[in-house]
Formats: structure tokens, sequence, C-alpha cells
């Protein structure tokens, strides 16, 4: 019995780890494909501005496309980076709570009680202990690190609009775009996903709904990148696409 209750304690600690992991890439996959569709719409609506204004309008902030184009990929990367980092990390942490009981004190239940009534009582007693500590030490940890990950990308993702105004002042109000703003529709999606993956309940798993939630959500979203990703290959195109403008009228625009 107590061999049974030590197997259990371990399978539903294995189980533990594949949820919260299931989880967190989940969300990670969530904020990811959102990021993109911001940081192209956001490249999108430069490209527009010069196809359409040239430099009229920003003549006072920006020299040439090239130079904007530096300064947005400078801002756009902490996102990426962090989601990346947060992914490997989460993972890292996981796979090292590993089951590395000893018996130690089972093997006194043997030695030191004085017949086999009170060693098996002890050993029962042992393996529920076991069991307990190490899903609520994993629970714990889980927990912290889900909230503590989910506000750190959230952070970086909101931290973007503030890099580009202060490269350059009034940025979004000029392009008269939303991405990374509080009017993205992206950014809300994002929050709502957040408060419900930093308020599920990780010590019961009936009551961790963020999968079912967001599972739909997210394997459409994956379908839909891969299917662009496929048709368009180098991210200048796809830019231009998503922007409905070819190659050519950025050059005239530029040159002419």
């Amino acid at each position: 019995m107590a061999k049974s209750l030590f197997i259990l304690g371990r399978n539903n600690y294995d189980q533990l780890k594949e949820r919260s992991l299931n989880a967190t890439d989940m969300f990670l996959d969530l904020v990811e494909i959102l990021n993109e569709l911001m940081a192209k719409e956001l490249r999108s609506a430069v490209v527009k501005f010069y196809k359409i204004k040239f430099l009229h309008d920003f003549s006072n902030y920006m020299i040439n496309m090239e130079e904007i184009i530096d300064i947005m990929d400078h801002c756009l990367v902490e996102p990426v980076e962090k989601i990346n980092f947060i992914r490997n990390q989460f993972h890292g942490m996981i796979k090292n709570f590993e089951d590395v009981r000893h018996f130690d004190t089972v093997d006194k239940c043997h030695n030191e009680l004085p017949d086999e009534v009170a060693a098996a009582h002890c050993i029962l007693h042992q393996a529920v202990l076991f069991n307990e500590t190490m899903q609520e030490s994993l629970v714990s940890i889980v927990e912290i690190k889900t909230k503590q990950c989910a506000r750190d990308v959230n952070a970086s993702l909101y931290d973007v609009k503030k890099c580009l105004d202060n490269f350059v002042p009034n940025f979004f109000d000029q392009l008269l775009v939303d991405a990374y703003s509080e009017n993205c529709e992206y950014l809300k999606v994002v929050n709502a996903s957040m408060t419900d993956f930093t308020t599920d309940k990780w010590r019961n798993s009936h009551q961790t709904l963020f999968p079912q939630k967001w599972e739909n959500l997210v394997s459409k979203l994956k379908e839909k990148a891969k299917s662009l990703y496929g048709n368009i290959q180098e991210p200048l195109y796809m830019t231009l696409f998503s922007a409905n403008i070819s190659s050519q009228d950025i050059v005239k625009a530029l040159y002419a």
C-alpha cells in the first residue's frame, strides 16, 4: 500500500509538471503570435506613412525610413527576447523538480519501531507526507512563477510604446496606429489571457481553466500564422503584403 501511494504521488507530481508546462507554453505562444501581429501592424503603418506622406509630417523627428526601422527593431526586440527567456527558464525550473525522495525515514520505521503494525503505520504516514510535501512545493513555485512570468511578458509589450515615444515623440499619434497602446485589441486579448492564466487554481486540475478556454484560439492563430509564413518568407515582403504596397511603390515614393 505504501509503495502504491509513493507511485501515485510520483504520477500526480509528473502530471502537475506537465500541466504547468503546457499551460505556460500556451500562454507564451498566444502572446508571441499577438506580438508578431502588433509588430507587423506597426511596421505596416510606417510603410504606409512613408508611401502617403513621405517626410513632410515627420521632418522634425525622422531623417529617413531606414533610421526609423532601426529604432523600431531596437524597441521591438525586448518582448521577443523576454518570451524566449521566460520559456527556457520556466522549462528548466520545472524539469529540475525531480522525484528525489530518500527513504531514510522509512528505514527508521523498520529499525526503531517495536512491531510490524507500528512500522506499517509509520511507512504509510511517510508515504502520504512525502507526496503532499512534494506536490505542495511544486504547486507553490508554479503559482508564483506563472504570475511573475505573465507580468514580465505583459510589461515588455507595453514598454514598446514607451521606448518608441522616447526616440520619436508622438510617434504613434502621427502614425494613427493603436498597436502596443491601451486601445490595441491584441493587447486586450493578452490582458484577458494573462488574468485567466494567473488566477487558475493549480492545486486542483479541475479548476485549471486556462487551457480549456484558450486552446482553440491559440491553435487557430498558429494555423493562420503558418499559412501566412508559408506564402511569404521574407520579413520585408510580409510587411509590404500587410500594407498592400509593392516594393516598387516604396522605391518610387522614396526616390521619386
